[in-house]
């Protein structure tokens, strides 16, 4: 990958990553970034993922596939009562 790519920003100043830096980077839709301009220069560093959110991701992903269980169907099967 060539050292400098040209982007443009469009009128809603939005920059569209071109697919290799992405690739590159591993930038997937829906990361964050932090933006810090240091002496006219913009630099993106990926914000810091909240492990809970990671979790909550893969159980949804893992219980979509039937590879887990509902935890109010779990509770039912075992006898076990949950608040609310």
């Amino acid at each position: 990958m060539p050292n400098k790519i040209t982007v443009k920003v469009d009128s809603k100043g939005r920059i569209t990553l071109p697919k290799e830096i992405r690739e590159s980077a591993k930038v997937e839709e829906g990361d964050v970034f932090f933006v810090d301009i240091d002496h006219g220069q913009i630099k993106l560093t990926e914000a810091v993922k909240d492990p809970i959110v990671m979790l909550r991701e893969y159980a949804r992903e893992e219980y979509k596939k039937g590879r887990t269980k509902n935890l109010r169907d779990y509770a039912a099967e075992k006898g076990i009562k949950l608040n609310g």
